[in-house]
């Protein structure tokens, strides 16, 4: 299967009064065409800034400083800001984190759903609010024709994020970004918004990356897992894979650390012992090293490569070097 998006030796950095944030290390993945991938990890591991340099919005103490991002092909990478705009909400839909700040309070959502259809589909203002209604009416909106009049702060947090995917899809793009699309919703919100990206997904035929940290969020919508840690990729496979056969000891900790709902006596939760790395100031072998329960003096000196094992899963963590655990001792 084609992929709709290649990433390779990607490194995105932000220059601060403190110095350099390495935000973003080396990452190489890719993402086929009408699959769902999903990105897990902490805070601070790399999820959102990767997909901010996927659409180029890094601000202005941001950037790309190696790499390249290929998107249907095309290196988006050295792009101006003229050809990201034809991307963005056209070819590429955005739904953010937190709809009430990405959401214009001043304006109506109508207003707002309609703002990219006539910019990128070339529709009369009359035709984009009849899109609008529709939108809206897909999504889950009770009475779309005069929502369409109200305010963001007029509508529940799970209204909010239904609007927000109403404009994210409204030009049927190839590539929806969903970055923490249930964050602070209930429980019954979140299966409902999942259910709703699902439904348009396989209506769409849209290829879908979503960003959490919660494995719970990915297991019944993503094809693939990519684990990211320090700003790079410790573990990729398919969901299958990643919750009944994961390789790397982050992201078994990442497992331990939820809850499963299936067991009849329930276990005791083992959170990861200590701290993200600083990404001003990176390990200088593997970044999970400090928090390992099975670290060896390799891990501290050296980062290991990614290894691929035959059923396609990747991870990068030296204890899968059969060479070096025989001739490494845990510290």
């Amino acid at each position: 299967m084609d992929n709709i998006l290649e990433v390779t030796n990607l490194h995105t950095s932000f220059y601060t009064m403190a110095g350099e944030v390495k935000a973003v290390n080396g990452l190489d993945f890719s993402v086929r065409k009408g699959s769902t991938l999903g990105i897990v990890g902490e805070s601070g591991s790399g999820k959102s800034v990767t997909m901010l340099s996927i659409v180029k919005l890094l601000g202005t103490n941001g950037k790309i400083k190696e790499g390249s991002i290929l998107f249907n092909g095309e290196d988006v990478v050295d792009k101006k800001e003229d050809y990201m705009q034809t991307l963005r909400g056209n070819k590429i839909g955005m739904i953010f984190q937190d709809p009430m700040t990405s959401l214009n309070p001043v304006l109506t959502v109508g207003y707002q759903i309609c703002e990219s259809l006539i910019k990128h589909k070339n529709m009369s203002r009359r035709q984009a609010e009849k899109k609008a209604v529709e939108l809206l009416s897909e999504v889950g909106i009770p009475d779309p024709k005069n929502r369409l009049n109200n305010y963001p702060h007029e509508f529940s947090g799970g209204m909010r994020q239904r609007v927000m995917i109403a404009i994210a899809v409204s030009c049927n793009p190839q590539l929806l970004i969903a970055d923490e699309p249930t964050t602070a919703l209930d429980v019954t919100i979140q299966a409902q918004i999942l259910d709703l990206m699902k439904r348009l997904q396989s209506e769409l035929d849209t290829s879908i990356i979503i960003i959490t940290h919660d494995l719970g969020v990915v297991a019944d919508i993503a094809d693939e897992i990519m684990v990211m840690y320090g700003g790079n990729m410790v573990e990729k496979g398919s969901t299958r894979d990643i919750f009944y056969n994961p390789k790397h000891p982050y992201t078994k900790g990442l497992l331990r650390s939820v809850p499963n709902p299936d067991k009849l006596i329930k276990e005791k939760l083992i959170p990861i012992d200590g701290q993200p790395p600083d990404l001003l100031n990176l390990p200088k072998g593997c970044p999970f090293s400090p928090r390992c329960p099975n670290t060896m003096k390799i891990c501290l000196m050296k980062n290991p490569d990614l290894m691929e094992f035959e059923n396609g899963q990747k991870a990068r963590c030296w204890l899968l070097n059969k060479e070096a655990r025989a001739k490494g001792k845990v510290i």
